[in-house]
């Protein structure tokens, strides 16, 4: 299996990082937990009230609110992989208990260390085992997020919304930073049909539910 370049001596995770990563899972423990896509899609659902009915919601890289009526009005946990997101901008953004960095690439994280305590780093092991369901495309970190809750954290319930794996796109991607992408092309080097795939094998458990599609 291919190992993303700077990984092949972090795959035994040091004290801190196990004591960061059991925290995060004590905290969510017995949680009604919801995770909030950057899909396009998600502005016509007024899900907000629903969202902010959870315990925690959980929220990924540049994704900011911009319509409490949609996506909710608070943030709880945040999965990042932007190298472009500092601490004071998650601060700023999101108010968040926790921080997840979710690649393996460790070196490619800015300096987060303002955020102390609350910053966890996402196990090199479980990114590379959901790899393996999906490659040669990498996961994108809502599919992280997913998967780190279905599989390996106590969720009361788990639900999303705000996914619609890259049909409508991510969409933050034209505004910031002067990032100027066609949607279209936001998914690479992801593959929304395998992640859609994986998150269809997670609802057919009865253990996940898409909140757009709930009664």
């Amino acid at each position: 299996m291919h190992r993303p370049s700077g990984c092949k001596e972090r795959i035994r995770m040091n004290t801190r990082e196990q004591d960061g990563i059991s925290g995060l899972r004590h905290y969510l423990e017995g949680k009604r937990v919801v995770v909030i896509g950057n899909s396009e899609s998600q502005f016509s659902q007024h899900l907000g009230a629903r969202i902010d009915a959870y315990d925690a919601v959980v929220r990924m890289n540049l994704g900011a609110i911009r319509a409490p009526e949609h996506q909710g009005s608070r943030t709880d946990v945040v999965f990042t992989s932007s190298e472009k997101l500092s601490a004071a901008m998650i601060d700023d953004w999101f108010k968040p208990s926790w921080v997840v960095w979710a690649t393996p690439k460790r070196e490619k994280m800015p300096d987060l260390s303002a955020l102390g305590e609350r910053l966890v780093l996402h196990p090199v092991e479980i990114w590379e085992a959901l790899h393996a369901r999906i490659e040669p495309a990498r996961p994108s970190t809502g599919l992280i997020a997913l998967n780190f809750l279905f599989q390996h954290c106590k969720c009361a319930e788990l639900a999303f919304a705000g996914f619609d794996f890259f049909a409508s796109g991510t969409f933050y991607n034209r505004k910031f930073f002067g990032l100027i992408k066609h949607p279209r092309k936001a998914s690479k080097p992801h593959d929304g049909a395998e992640e859609q795939r994986v998150v269809a094998d997670m609802i057919a458990s009865g253990r996940v539910r898409n909140l757009a599609q709930a009664d």
